[in-house]
C-alpha cells in the first residue's frame, strides 16, 4: 500500500512538472527512481499513464485523471502540516509566490528582503508573469495579482487599488504640445498595453462627476508595462500608467503628468490570492498580512507632479 501511495504522488509530480528531472528534484529522489516507479505503476495498472518525448513528458487522459488522486494526497499532507505549523506558529519552509510582472519588477524586491529578514528560516521562490495562473496546478502558495477578476474558488484579499496617471516626456510635449482635455489625446500618439489576455485601449477619466472614455490610438503597442514606461521616457508618445511605476520618473522630471485635474479612472485592484484551506499555513498568513501593511503606504498613491 505504501508503495502504491508513493507511485501516485510521483505521477502527480511528474504531471505538474512535465519533466522527470524537475519532478525528481522536487521529490528529492533520483530521475531513474522516478522513471522506474512510473513504469512499475503503468505495469501494475495495465495502461499507459505518461507520454514521453525527448524533451518533455505529458500525462495521457487516464494518467491525468489518476494523477488527480495523487494531488489530493499531496494537498492533504500540505494541509496536515499547515495545521501542525499553525499550532506551533512556525514560519519556515518554502514559500512559492507569483507576482504580476510589472509590480514585481518595480516594487517587490525591497519588500521581500524585509519580509525575509523577519523570517530567516523561510525560503522564497518568486515568479514574475502576466498570465492568470492555476495556483494548485502550478504549485503557488500565493499570487499577488493586479486583476479585475480574481479566480473563483480562491481566497482573494484586496491589498490596494492601482491609481493611474497619463504621462509623457518633456521632449514629446515640446514637439507635440500638451493636451488640456481628454479629447485632445485623439491627436496624440498613445502607447498602449496589449497582451494575449488583456488590452487597455479605452482610457477612462472623471472630473467633477463627468466621465469620459477615450479610444487610445498610436503606433506603439507593448505587452509589458515597464516597457510602456521606457517608451514614454524615450519620447515615443503618451502613456496611461500605474503610479507605482512612475514615482521616480515624475520626481526627476523624466515624465510629466498630463491632465492632472482629470482622474485617470480605471478599476484595477491588487489582490493576494491563495487556495482556500481549512488550515492556512502561517507562512502564507504572515506574507499576506505583511503585503497588506506594506501596500497601505505610498507609492501606490499619485505622487506630486513636476510642472513644465
Amino acid at each position: 500500500m505504501l508503495e502504491n501511495l508513493q507511485q501516485m504522488v510521483i505521477l502527480a509530480t511528474v504531471g505538474h512538472e512535465q519533466n522527470f528531472t524537475r519532478a525528481a528534484e522536487r521529490l528529492g529522489i533520483s530521475k531513474s527512481q522516478v522513471s522506474k516507479q512510473i513504469r512499475f505503476l503503468e505495469e501494475r495498472l495495465g495502461c499507459q499513464l505518461v507520454q514521453r518525448s525527448t524533451r518533455t513528458v505529458a500525462l495521457t487522459d487516464i494518467g491525468q485523471q489518476y494523477s488527480e488522486y495523487g494531488q489530493q494526497l499531496l494537498d492533504t499532507v500540505s494541509e496536515a502540516e499547515a495545521m501542525v505549523a499553525g499550532y506551533r506558529n512556525e514560519i519556515k519552509g518554502v514559500l512559492r509566490i507569483g507576482f504580476a510582472q510589472s509590480f514585481g519588477q518595480s516594487r517587490i524586491t525591497s519588500a521581500l528582503a524585509d519580509f525575509q529578514k523577519e523570517h530567516p528560516d523561510l525560503e522564497l521562490e518568486v515568479s514574475l508573469f502576466d498570465h492568470r495562473p492555476n495556483l494548485l496546478e502550478e504549485g503557488f502558495d500565493c499570487w499577488v495579482a493586479i486583476h479585475e477578476h480574481p479566480p473563483e474558488g480562491m481566497v482573494a484579499r484586496k491589498l490596494a487599488d492601482c491609481e493611474f496617471s497619463v504621462v509623457a516626456s518633456p521632449d514629446y510635449i515640446a514637439a507635440h504640445g500638451k493636451p488640456t482635455v481628454p479629447g485632445d489625446l485623439r491627436k496624440h500618439n498613445c502607447i498602449t498595453y496589449q497582451s494575449r489576455e488583456r488590452k487597455y485601449v479605452n482610457w477612462e477619466f472623471t472630473r467633477d462627476g463627468v466621465r469620459q472614455s477615450i479610444r487610445a490610438r498610436g503606433n506603439y503597442r507593448i505587452d509589458n508595462a515597464p516597457a510602456v514606461l521606457d517608451a514614454a521616457v524615450s519620447g515615443l508618445g503618451v502613456a496611461y500608467l500605474a503610479t507605482y511605476l512612475i514615482t521616480d520618473e515624475l520626481e526627476t522630471g523624466k515624465l510629466v503628468e498630463l491632465l492632472p485635474e482629470w482622474k485617470a479612472d480605471v478599476d484595477l485592484p491588487i489582490y493576494a490570492v491563495y487556495p482556500r484551506r481549512k488550515y492556512l499555513a502561517p507562512k502564507v498568513r504572515s506574507f499576506v498580512d505583511f503585503m497588506a501593511e506594506r501596500m497601505a503606504v505610498p507609492p501606490y498613491r499619485k505622487p506630486n507632479p513636476v510642472a513644465v
